[in-house]
Order: structure tokens, then sequence, then C-alpha cells
């Protein structure tokens, strides 16, 4: 049962490499652009995940070391 998310994931792979070789197929100037696409698309999602990560982890940090400021009398 550890494995199936590994299983899922070639299943999937195989799924797309069976999608781009039929696209080939049908024609290789359409199969580039589609690549060159899903490459910038994977780039953006990657340097927005990684963002959002910062911006969390930026947070958390400030969160834990703010000084407590009590209410004076």
């Amino acid at each position: 049962m550890n494995n199936l998310p590994a299983v899922a994931v070639l299943f999937l792979l195989g799924i797309i490499a069976n999608c781009l070789s039929e696209l080939l197929a049908y024609s290789p100037a359409l199969t580039q652009r589609v690549l060159v696409f899903s490459t910038f698309a994977s780039l953006i999602l990657a340097l927005v995940v990684l963002i959002a990560s910062e911006i969390a982890a930026h947070r958390k940090t400030r969160r834990l070391h703010k000084p407590n400021r009590e209410a004076k009398p």
C-alpha cells in the first residue's frame, strides 16, 4: 500500500507519454509548442509555490519571535 502513490504517478506518466507520442505522430511542431508551454507553466508554478512557502515561513518565524506586549497600567 505504501507504493500506491508511486504506482499512480508512473501510470499517469505513461498516459502523458502516450498522448505526447500520438501528438508527435500528428504534428511535431504542435508537440514542440505543447512541450515548451508545459515547461514554462511548470516553472511558473514551481516559482509560485516557492514564493508562497517562503512567505509562510517568514510569517511563522515573525509570529514566533514577536515580543510579548503586555498592557501597561
